[in-house]
């Protein structure tokens, strides 16, 4: 029970990222901007970060399924089932924040 425990802990570490990379995620872009805004980047130098943080993108997926398919092999088929449920439970509790920031937001005019 400790192990399923700790997997838990470990996957739900591993997919805050997954969660964060929604639909309408900008891969970098708004990092790039500040970076360019603050450090008065050139334009090369804004696309080479931008080619960083796309690299790094890619790379934090692949790694996050190759842990999600370790996991999967480790949890029996009732267990995956519920770890899905869980997943899906956190995705909209995220989705609440998420449209609650907005909305603050848009009450303050930015």
């Amino acid at each position: 029970m400790k192990k399923i425990a700790i997997v838990a802990v470990a996957v739900f570490a591993i997919t805050g990222t997954a969660f964060a990379y929604g639909p309408d995620h900008r891969g970098g872009e708004r990092m790039v901007e500040h970076m360019t805004k603050k450090l008065d980047l050139s334009e090369a130098q804004s696309t080479q970060l931008q080619a960083v943080f796309d690299e790094q993108g890619e790379k934090m997926k692949a790694l996050h399924d190759e842990t999600q398919e370790k996991i999967n092999a480790i949890l029996t088929p009732e267990q995956q089932e519920k770890m899905a449920e869980m997943k899906e439970k956190r995705k909209e509790r995220m989705e609440d924040r998420k449209d609650k920031r907005k909305e603050k937001r848009e009450k303050r005019g930015e």
